[in-house]
């Protein structure tokens, strides 16, 4: 029992970079503009979390940091896409190659360190236990030392739900990804939606880059986010626009992460323990394209939006 009730806890800990970064991720896909800097976003948010975190000696200052590594990489991105008329695959690749390489060279640069940067200055996000609900059960993990962040991220699925489904402003940002000449043609700013949801999407990858950074662990390390913002790209796809599929799926990815956390105390070979959330990404896109072989997908196609004008 005690087993399960500590890999649950697990799970949920490893889950909630993948839930942020998803659930960011599903803003830029209804708005038809698909982001795919979840990656640089995630990285540059973790490696700025403990710059934040370390200077200034709290972790609230490190999470602030976090979010405006993402702004940046988001406003970036979206700058260079809608009104600089980059590609945005090519673009998304630039920013994801450039963020390892980047965080690599301000390792060296602020630290004089390569590999890993670990200090007693850096401050990690604290941990909180819920009376009584922690004392369930099997499900009791799920409110055992987590941090407000992995409680935040659940709630952010919520939000995002409401705003998307419920709210005028969800349904402009809908409109411009099912069909964005119709959407302004009766009058909405489609550029200026896309721009604002490619902010969002990085903005929630940065706080799960800092969650990465403060709350699993507590230092930096290169390349630590290991793909997991490619896997919360995978889980946007997987869930065709579904909030709670998104959540299920992210929740399934956290699993294979906590498992192979587990097997490594039973000497398991390490490079199979870091296949098991790879593995599980190719068989849920297999499962994924098997399912929605002829389903009709954003009409958008993810490809950032210019105005047609009209020759006379």
């Amino acid at each position: 029992m005690d087993i399960l009730y500590n890999l649950i806890m697990a799970t949920f800990r490893q889950t909630t970079p993948i839930l942020l970064a998803a659930t960011g991720g599903v803003y830029s896909d209804r708005s038809g503009l698909a982001n795919i800097t979840l990656e640089a976003s995630m990285i540059m948010g973790a490696f700025f979390a403990v710059y934040g975190s370390y200077t200034y000696g709290s972790s609230a200052v490190g999470i602030l940091f976090g979010l405006i590594a993402g702004v940046v990489t988001g406003v970036l991105f979206a700058l260079i896409c809608l009104y600089m008329g980059g590609n945005n695959v090519v673009v998304g690749i630039s920013f994801n190659l450039i963020a390892w390489g980047l965080t690599t060279f301000l390792l060296l640069a602020i630290y004089g360190t390569t590999g890993s940067f670990v200090s007693r200055k850096i401050v990690s996000m604290p941990k909180y236990t819920v009376p009584v609900l922690s004392g369930l059960p099997v499900i009791g993990g799920l409110f055992k030392s987590q941090t407000i962040v992995a409680y935040f991220s659940v709630l952010f699925v919520v939000i995002t739900w409401f705003i998307l489904f419920r709210t005028k402003e969800g349904m402009k940002i809908r409109a411009c990804g099912e069909n964005p000449q119709a959407a302004a043609a009766v009058g909405y700013d489609v550029r200026k939606i896309q721009f604002l949801c490619s902010v969002i999407t990085s903005t929630a990858c940065g706080l799960a880059g800092a969650h990465l950074s403060l709350g699993l662990v507590t230092l930096f390390a290169e390349k630590m986010t290991a793909g997991k913002g490619f896997i919360a790209l995978a889980v946007v796809t997987f869930g065709g626009g579904s909030l709670w599929k998104v959540m299920a799926i992210s929740g399934l990815f956290g699993l294979a992460d906590a498992v192979s956390v587990v097997l490594k105390r039973y000497d398991y070979p390490s490079f199979l323990i870091q296949m098991i959330p790879y593995l599980a990404s190719l068989l849920g896109l297999a499962v994924s394209l098997k399912k929605n072989s002829s389903a009709v997908g954003i009409a958008a196609s993810g490809k950032p939006y210019t105005k047609f004008v009209q020759q006379r």
